[in-house]
This record gives structure tokens, C-alpha cells and sequence, in this order.
């Protein structure tokens, strides 16, 4: 029906979240391409993705360093996904960002 339930018993320690690390890791050597000059759309050609795609995963590349450390280490909210990511509209501010994310101290 679309409603999930997550139940979280004794300590959490998963392992960190392969796929939103390689978010990461292309949203920084995406946009290092975007400031050598590349366009978009050969960006996304060459990489085999829709333009739109590459354009929603870029701007990762502007996450707060405590939030994108939290995902390289695994220590993420739960709720925390590569989906939440690119769908809500972070703000710019870091601190914000990552009160918004749940990742604040």
C-alpha cells in the first residue's frame, strides 16, 4: 500500500549505503567536468544517463561535509536515502541543510 514501517532493535551499524556514495562520488566528478567545461548534456551522453538524471544528482556535490561524511561512513538517519536526496529541496546553508536531513548535532 505504499506504508512502510522500519523496526530498528539494539544498535545500529549497517554498512554504508553503496549506492548514495556513488551518487557522491559522480554528483563531485560531474560538476569538476561542469567547471572544465563540459556541458550537461555531454556529461549525461557520456556517462549514459539522462540529462536529467545527471542534473538531479549534481548538486550532492553541494552537501554539507558532515552530511556527505555521515553517508561515506554509514551514519546516516535511516530515513536518509539516495531518493530523499534528489527529491527534497535542500537549502543552501549547511547547518540548515543538515537540520533538515536530520543530521545535525
Amino acid at each position: 500500500r505504499g506504508v512502510e514501517m522500519k523496526i530498528v532493535a539494539g544498535e545500529r551499524h549497517p554498512p554504508p549505503d553503496l549506492e548514495m556514495i556513488r551518487a557522491l562520488r559522480n554528483a563531485h566528478r560531474w560538476t569538476d567536468m561542469l567547471k572544465s567545461g563540459t556541458a550537461l548534456k555531454d556529461i549525461a551522453k557520456r556517462e549514459g544517463f539522462s540529462e536529467s538524471y545527471v542534473g538531479r544528482i549534481i548538486p550532492l556535490a553541494m552537501l554539507s561535509p558532515k552530511i556527505q561524511n555521515a553517508i561515506v561512513t554509514g551514519s546516516q538517519p535511516l530515513e536518509l536515502n539516495l531518493e530523499t536526496l534528489v527529491r527534497v529541496r535542500l537549502p543552501l546553508d549547511w547547518s540548515d541543510q543538515e537540520r533538515c536531513l536530520g543530521v545535525a548535532s
